[in-house]
């Protein structure tokens, strides 16, 4: 992987953000995440109450603890049976490897979960020691004082990827320790594209339109499928294409030293209404598209229902696991070339962040969170669980390529998808952090309120909104929003976005010139 420039910007879910529970949860569903709902109950810190009750735990002794040295840490890997034990195994070894006297237990919580727990664990002072998220959280609770900065740790490395050197960045501290990335995957159904006439998946965008277009007059298939709903994995799906277009959802002003809001820019009109015309103006998506979340979607795909399809990799490896007839016919390659000339994916993933102590079950040393943070992400400890976590977990440093899976894959998944999910890891963005280069408090909040930004796009397909007018809409709530948390007024807007002003690189496709098909403009 070519190493791209990894200077910290600045001062930069869900999913997981993770996420991104884009199929099979592997990251945050931000319906559950509230900035405003966690600091009114964190101002209650003092005050006994029930300790979290936890979704599962697994441990050496399955127990929540078992006396002097005890480290309680959670994470979100229960999805995939091998992984989690694979994972927790890894953890149990940090009982070794420590200076001191540790005994490690692995709590796993669901997603969907995590957030109530969370809370409920601050509040009666039982949180873990560790625990992942992802970094929109780990900032937003460093706002709040209840997890520490990793920065000295952090700064340890010099080696990171582009996105994860800037994603944990708040006032000149880190917050989330990058444990891994996940990127969204384009699946093919090479059978299918065979019988519409291709030999190999599409490069393009236009290329896309072209092949699924055939695939839908002269198969039984859709020509591709998404969460077209108001669905973390729809928003994840759009802001791709935002970036391929050349827009953001997020910039900051560096000379005002102020966020700004781009969700109503031309760009954003455009990726939006690019997507809509997948099913507005050449149809290749299934019917009832605006109702399909990503879990529907990729029930189509495997079931042979749909030629192309973008999704996290849970997806593939769940067809791997369940030995699916579909293993066999699918190809993943990158995301097909946008309108700038790249091939950007939304990046998921997860961080490792270490709670204060006043509010832990467990009160250990500061230190020892902290190595536990550096043992799981060293190379050598993370060939233990990697392969098992194949091909969900990408590095998020050059180091971390040179172990198995990447240099030796003994798993079942095909060599391909592992080398098209690591290049696919090279160009990556995240809504929020991108734009900015940089995180803050809000992103997780007005994440969490929009269903990751697929408010608006989940509104032009199924309830006719106009498109402009609700971007100008979503864009102000941001802006409010944004305003309520910051030491400065973020003017709202009036004026709605317009293709005329977008970039040249974009007008082939709102003019309908030479082979670009022409996009749905209402």
């Amino acid at each position: 992987m070519t190493h791209r420039d990894t200077e910290r910007g600045g001062t930069t879910a869900e999913d997981g953000h993770d996420e991104d529970p884009a199929s099979s949860g592997s990251e945050p569903d931000p319906d559950d995440y509230s900035r405003r709902g966690f600091m009114e109950t964190a101002g209650t810190m003092a005050a006994a109450g029930a300790s979290a009750g936890l979704a599962g735990c697994i441990g050496g002794d399955d127990s929540q603890g078992t006396g002097e040295g005890d480290f309680v840490w959670w994470t979100m890997r229960g999805y995939i049976p091998e992984e989690t034990q694979a994972i927790q195994e890894t953890a149990e070894g940090f009982e070794d490897w420590a200076d001191e006297e540790v005994n490690v237990t692995t709590n796993v919580v669901t997603w969907d979960q995590v957030f109530e727990e969370w809370t409920a664990a601050l509040q009666g002072q039982s949180a873990p020691n560790v625990s992942e998220m992802a970094n929109e959280h780990a900032v937003d609770y460093g706002a709040s004082g209840v997890v520490r900065p990793n920065t000295e740790l952090f700064e340890q490395y010099d080696d990171w990827y582009e996105v994860p050197s800037y994603w944990g960045d708040y006032e000149d501290e880190v917050w989330g320790f990058p444990w891994f990335i996940e990127v969204r995957s384009f699946y093919t159904n090479m059978a299918i594209l065979e019988e519409a006439g291709h030999d190999s998946p599409p490069e393009t965008w236009e290329e896309l339109i072209e092949m699924g277009t055939d695939v839908q007059s002269e198969t039984d298939s859709a020509g591709f499928v998404s969460g077209g709903a108001q669905d973390t994995g729809t928003g994840q799906v759009i802001y791709g294409l935002t970036a391929q277009s050349g827009g953001d959802f997020y910039g900051y002003d560096e000379d005002a030293d102020e966020w700004t809001v781009e969700m109503d820019s031309p760009e954003s009109l455009f990726s939006h209404l690019w997507m809509a015309s997948l099913q507005e103006e050449w149809g290749i998506v299934p019917g009832g598209w605006a109702g399909t979340d990503s879990t529907d979607a990729e029930q189509l795909y495997r079931e042979g229902n749909a030629a192309f399809m973008i999704n996290s990799g849970d997806a593939a490896n769940e067809m791997v696991n369940q030995e699916e007839e579909t293993v066999e016919t699918t190809e993943l390659s990158l995301i097909p070339e946008g309108p700038m000339g790249t091939n950007t994916a939304f990046m998921g993933g997860s961080c490792l962040s270490a709670f204060e102590s006043d509010y832990t079950q467990h009160d250990v040393d500061d230190d020892i969170s902290m190595s536990f943070i550096e043992y799981m992400t060293e190379p050598e400890t993370m060939e233990e669980y990697f392969t098992e976590a194949t091909p969900n977990f990408l590095p998020v440093r050059e180091a971390q390529e040179e172990i198995p899976p990447f240099t030796e894959n003994e798993t079942e998944i095909p060599d391909e998808w592992i080398a098209s999910r690591l290049e696919q890891a090279e160009d990556v963005a995240r809504y929020g952090v991108t734009g900015s280069e940089r995180n803050a408090p809000f992103l997780g909040d007005i994440e969490g309120a929009t269903d990751a930004y697929s408010v608006a796009i989940s509104g032009i397909l199924g309830a006719e909104q106009d498109p402009q007018e609700t971007l100008l809409s979503l864009a102000n709530d941001m802006r409010e929003t944004i305003s309520g948390d910051v030491d400065y007024e973020l003017e709202q807007s009036t004026d709605p976005p317009e293709l005329d002003d977008a970039p040249e690189e974009l007008q082939p496709w709102i003019e309908g010139d030479g082979d670009t098909p022409q996009i749905w403009t209402p």
